[in-house]
């Protein structure tokens, strides 16, 4: 899927041309095909650059991102890959300089993000993208958890749809 994002050598969101020459058929889809592409390490360096909506179904999707990216942009682009990249529905990706983490849940994760990939150093800030506070997390042996804001139980009060991004942020030193 992240191989379908380029296309003669411009980013196009999922939106226009793929590799295969077709549309995504979803907002939805458009919306996991550039996650999937920043995860891959193929982040642009502005997401909004090169996307013009054509047809219906490319403005609906142009609209869906295009929102999405208001509230998580920095999470896909100006990224470079993280090793692992995914684990269960959850999706990484990190800033040039290593010190941010972006953990993107495809879906709503329910009151615990848990991870064995993510091992924050002491010290590190961790918020919800589109949500002002910071959000408290521990270390149980190997598993990582995360506890998010209870507000979040209400759908109304998401910060968007779909696919949620979680910055964890390594103190200076």
């Amino acid at each position: 899927m992240t191989d379908r994002i380029f296309a003669a050598g411009l980013f196009f969101l999922g939106l226009g041309l793929v590799a295969c020459r077709s549309l995504p058929a979803t907002k939805e889809e458009a919306l996991v095909n550039l996650i999937e592409a920043a995860v891959a390490g193929q982040a642009p360096e502005d997401a909004y650059a090169v996307i013009t909506p054509g047809a219906d179904q490319q403005a609906v999707n142009f609209v869906y991102l295009e929102t999405w990216l208001d509230v998580n942009a920095e999470a896909v682009q100006q990224v470079r890959a993280f090793e692992p990249a995914a684990e269960g529905a959850f999706r990484f990706t990190q800033s040039r300089d290593g010190r941010v983490i972006y953990l993107i849940t495809l879906g709503w994760p329910g009151a615990q993000v848990r991870s064995k990939v993510l091992h924050p150093v002491t010290g590190s800030k961790v918020t919800l993208l589109g949500w002002d506070e910071k959000l408290s997390w521990e270390q149980l042996g190997g598993t990582w958890v995360l506890t998010t804001p209870r507000e979040m139980a209400d759908e109304e009060n998401h910060p968007c749809e779909q696919a949620f991004v979680f910055r964890i942020e390594a103190p200076l030193r």
